[in-house]
């Protein structure tokens, strides 16, 4: 592995513990966590559903499962925009 690969690695792991944090503060962790996956998911979802209308596609991955659950809608966003930007 190279080095921007451990980096970036290390900044999901970061990202996923602050998350985590902001998540445990509030009243109801669990209600605020599978409310901010939801959403997540669903706008995954809902973006590879209509990839045949924008000729934009997001795959459905075990990756992009568990970065829209955990990152909500940011995480799709960032996911959308490293695909335009750079192709991956």
């Amino acid at each position: 592995m190279t080095f921007y690969d451990y980096l970036m690695m290390s900044l999901a792991i970061i990202a996923t513990v602050i998350v985590l944090v902001f998540m445990f503060k509030t009243k109801m962790p669990l209600k605020a966590f599978l409310s901010s996956a939801g959403w997540g998911v669903s706008a995954l979802v809902v973006l590879h559903l209509l990839s045949f209308l924008t000729g934009f596609k997001l795959e459905i991955t075990p990756f992009t499962l568990s970065a829209s659950a955990i990152f909500s809608l940011p995480g799709v966003v960032c996911m959308v925009l490293t695909k335009m930007l750079w192709g991956i």
